[in-house]
């Protein structure tokens, strides 16, 4: 009767992308099918997987296909490619019990169905999960030292820098920064996403663009300059320190971005009122509730009181207008004044009182160590230091306010530059110059009156 084996082959990590790993596995346990006069009828492949991470849909997949009857050994070149966990080999002891599969490696055989075989299994599982737990302690104080001393973190190349995380990419620096200001001047994040993709820009994975990917992008600290970590599993960023490398945008700009993305608010799905830069923004004459973009009368688009049926007005006449008032306004020889904020607090004075904060918190650790303080002042200290460093970087946010009106007060043609704005930076402009209150035109009315929309200046 011939016994059918299948193959299963493991790498945690095929940095290159080559698979000679599994293929030298592949080999070996070939050539043990070939000397026992097995029949390999299947391989189940894992590449650049590990072991302790839970998700193995090939060892799943071999798992059932043993329960339904398939094959009668499974071959590996270890039994560490198979399980590095004593939960993941009794599984294979529960397997073998049932179905009578019998597991066999290319390093020496260990014969499950034997009391001295699963005592042997269960001492190499025990062996392989404390090394793993001894590398990962390893690797946790190292990243801890990396990150105390400033380094750039390891692992895949970050969007925006070269290889060696320090030097900023020629292409990508620009379009990160430049997408820091685009949220700040009202851009949503599906936006961003859509201009990376456009511009050939892809993930760390070579995948496109989404808005989740984006967000975490504007709200890495990294982006800064700013050393930071995420311990304990935990998706809020801890700032550790300043970092070895210069930030391709200001940690105000910083600020200003992640407080603005922090909004629960914030909206990352499509939303049809906001095609239209007037709508949410125009209020409504009766009520003061926000008018909306609705549905269409006679085919004309409309802006409707989105609380009841104060009014509902053809909505590009009073879009044209807006945008007129607008152009009129920046294109004043006195507009520059618009961008002059005496109140805005000293950056630099704000940036070197934060770096003193993080350096004290990060001193209070040693004085516990050696006595000079207790746990309980420790807890007192951090927690004030804490809450002042809240404060210098809610300044620093406030600072860091996107100048929405620069790239209109500083262009040539400032009707061109308003004529390509997408609406949400479109939004964020009249935000800035106006409120606009609309109110009813009377019955009969037909034709635009200026009148109707109430303009007052900010």
């Amino acid at each position: 009767m011939t016994t059918r084996a299948v193959i299963y082959l493991r790498q945690s990590l095929d940095r290159d992308g080559t698979g000679q790993a599994v293929e030298r596995q592949r080999e070996a346990c070939r050539k043990l099918a070939e000397a026992r006069g097995w029949t390999v009828v299947t391989e189940y492949v894992d590449n650049s997987v590990s072991a302790t991470t839970g998700v193995r849909p090939q060892w799943t997949r071999m798992l059932a296909d043993a329960e339904a009857g398939h094959f009668d050994v499974i071959l590996a070149w270890a039994l560490d490619r198979l399980t590095r966990s004593t939960r993941d080999l009794e599984r294979l002891v529960d397997l073998g019990e049932r179905t009578g599969v019998r597991c066999a490696t290319a390093s020496g055989d260990i014969d499950l169905s034997t009391d001295a075989g699963r005592l042997v299994g269960r001492i190499l599982a025990a062996v392989a999960r404390a090394e793993i737990e001894r590398r990962t302690e390893r690797q946790r104080l190292a990243n801890a030292q990396r990150a105390a001393q400033g380094r750039p973190p390891t692992g895949p190349r970050a969007l925006g820098w070269l290889v060696d995380g320090v030097t900023p990419h020629p292409d990508e620096a620009p379009a990160v920064a430049a997408a820091f200001d685009a949220v700040l001047a009202g851009a949503s994040l599906r936006t961003v996403a859509r201009d990376w993709n456009a511009a050939g820009l892809t993930t760390t994975h070579g995948g496109p663009w989404r808005p989740d990917g984006v967000r975490y992008v504007l709200t890495n600290p990294r982006y800064a300059g700013l050393r930071a970590t995420r311990s304990g599993g935990g998706r809020a960023w801890q700032v550790v320190g300043p970092g070895s490398w210069t930030g391709i945008v200001g940690e105000e700009t910083f600020r200003a971005v992640a407080e603005l993305l922090g909004s629960a608010s914030r909206r990352t799905s499509p939303d049809t009122r906001r095609r239209y830069f007037l709508s949410g923004l125009a209020r409504c004459g009766v009520c003061g509730a926000p008018c909306n973009t609705g549905g269409t009368q006679h085919g004309v688009r409309t802006l409707k009181c989105s609380v009841s049926r104060h009014l509902s007005r053809s909505a590009e006449p009073i879009e044209s207008w807006v945008g007129e008032l607008v152009v009129a306004r920046l294109s004043r020889p006195d507009a520059a004044e618009l961008l002059v904020d005496t109140d805005l607090p000293d950056v630099t004075a704000l940036r070197s009182e934060a770096a003193a904060k993080r350096a004290r918190l990060g001193q209070l650790a040693d004085l516990l160590a050696d006595g000079t303080l207790t746990p309980e002042a420790v807890r007192t200290a951090s927690a004030r230091l804490r809450a002042e460093l809240a404060d210098v970087e809610a300044r620093m946010a406030d600072s860091g306010r996107a100048d929405v009106l620069g790239p209109l007060v500083h262009a040539g043609d400032v009707r061109a530059v308003w004529a390509v704005l997408d609406p949400d930076r479109q939004r964020a402009v009249v935000d800035a110059l106006m409120t606009v209150t609309l109110h009813s035109p009377g019955r009969g009315r037909r034709n635009f009156d200026p009148d109707t929309v109430e303009v007052t200046p900010r």
